[in-house]
């Protein structure tokens, strides 16, 4: 409670000084129902399935609430700042782990964009530098799109360098690395990822590539901890009546693989822990313009494996989804969806792992 209190008391301040200042209180909440009829079978053989009806918050994009400011240094050089924290519509909940989506300040001149603080990588689809959702049909917080939850990509990490170069002949470039966790900063305590990625943009046409590494936290495997590579291609093009969207994901050496597998609860198939996962994702999607708003179709598909010395992993995914936006007004919209998701693992030491799931979404949205 004390760090609600703190936390509405610094946006009260920041607000009341919008008017001195280039400061400016955003957001967005999202608030909606949500259907999801689902069955599983657990890695020891449990079976369980449910039907599950709920009021929930960012169902389409996750809600927030954040600010920023800036100052023109000079013609050449400006210094801003970003404070983002997740918002739940539904429970008023917010300020959970403080700014956690974003901490950042910034500079911008000449020679490109450089943030420093808590941000996404490069590598993710979300932040004020992650390039992936121009790729995708669906983000991460869809609920009946996959999007890049079937993808191995970055997430926000603390002590973070972002860097975004200036364009020359559409090209841009990205790069990033994190220091790690406060306290085992630069230490082999701590996972330490790097990105660097190439995005050109010409007219309807946009392509990127981006590569990342993560100097895994000894922590993992205390032996002999399993460095991550990850590879990402993402195509787009804007035929004007459609745009297409597609995205592709290589990985080697992961703990855990977006929503798919992994050892937490929010995982589709919780296995264990793993050091060793390798595979891919795929996505196709396209965006199209109809009757005053935008519909929104996607496919995609993994496939991997745990490359461990003392088992065997293998699992697949599956996920179509559909999606229709409708704008009551320039910061105020209207969504429904539907969705369906298959996964299912087996290997040397586990009986067979499925997750099915049927789901619906029907909500409102509006940014401010």
């Amino acid at each position: 409670m004390k760090k609600t209190l703190a936390a509405v008391a610094v946006l009260g301040a920041f607000a009341s000084s919008a008017f001195a200042a280039d400061v400016t209180l955003y957001g967005r909440i999202d608030t909606g129902l949500y259907f999801n009829d689902w069955e599983s079978t657990s890695a020891a053989g449990v079976k369980d399935e449910g039907t599950d009806w709920s009021m929930k918050s960012g169902n389409s994009t996750t809600s927030r609430v954040g600010i920023k400011g800036s100052e023109e240094i000079s013609e050449n050089l400006t210094v801003g700042f970003v404070l983002e924290t997740q918002l739940w519509g539904d429970t008023g909940n917010a300020f959970v782990d403080g700014f956690n989506r974003e901490s950042t300040l910034w500079v911008k001149s000449d020679f490109g964009t450089l943030w420093a603080g808590r941000i996404s990588s490069i590598w993710s689809d979300g932040g004020s530098n992650g390039l992936w959702a121009n790729y995708v049909p669906f983000t991460t917080g869809n609920s009946v799109g996959m999007g890049t939850n079937f993808m191995q990509i970055g997430g926000r990490t603390s002590n973070r360098l972002s860097y975004r170069s200036p364009t020359f002949a559409g090209f841009t470039v990205y790069a990033d690395y994190s220091f790690g966790e406060d306290g085992d900063e630069n230490k082999t305590t701590t996972n330490r990822p790097v990105a660097l990625a190439l995005n050109y943009a010409n007219g309807p046409f946009g392509a990127a590539l981006a590569f990342q590494y993560v100097n895994e936290d000894t922590g993992t495997d205390p032996g002999d901890p399993e460095d991550e590579y990850d590879v990402g291609l993402g195509l787009s093009y804007d035929f004007g009546v459609a745009q297409v969207l597609f995205g592709a994901n290589y990985y080697q050496n992961a703990n855990s693989v977006g929503t798919v597998v992994g050892s937490g609860d929010s995982f589709l198939l919780n296995a264990g822990t793993f050091d060793e996962l390798k595979g891919y994702a795929l996505s196709l999607g396209t965006k199209v313009p109809a009757w005053g708003g935008t519909w929104t179709v996607g496919v995609g598909y993994t496939d991997g494996e745990d490359d461990a010395t003392d088992g065997k992993l293998e699992y697949t995914g599956y996920n179509g989804a559909i999606m229709y936006e409708y704008p009551l007004s320039k910061r105020t919209n209207v969504y429904g969806g539907v969705g369906y998701t298959k996964v299912d693992a087996d290997g040397q030491g586990y009986d067979k792992m499925e997750y099915e799931s049927t789901s619906a979404m029907l909500g409102l949205v509006h940014k401010f």
